[in-house]
């Protein structure tokens, strides 16, 4: 039992890992700013700024707002590269 508690810790630990490092890469390619970013997640830039550092942990409501985000911005690719150039929609963040 504590083998099994353990294992799906690692693996949420691995998947939050993963989407902030999705995360980072986004906010390293895309044109907008690194405020723009954090608003449309739904946070502050410093709060951004601490998770990509690795020296704060998004919560859970924080990481399925980081994946709506990517989800939404990541459906809008540019054609001459694999990362988005822009979000559209009426609020600037694809949602």
């Amino acid at each position: 039992m504590v083998f099994e508690e353990r294992s799906k810790e690692e693996e949420a630990a691995a998947r939050e890992r993963a989407l902030v490092a999705r995360l980072r890469h986004f906010v390293e390619d895309s044109d907008l700013s690194f405020y723009k970013i954090a608003s449309c997640i739904g946070t502050s830039g410093g709060i951004l700024s601490l998770w990509l550092a690795g020296t704060a942990r998004p919560r859970a409501e924080e990481l399925a707002a980081i994946e709506k985000f990517l989800q939404a911005c990541l459906s809008v690719e540019s054609p001459a590269r694999s990362t988005p150039t822009r979000l559209y929609g009426p609020s600037s963040c694809g949602w």
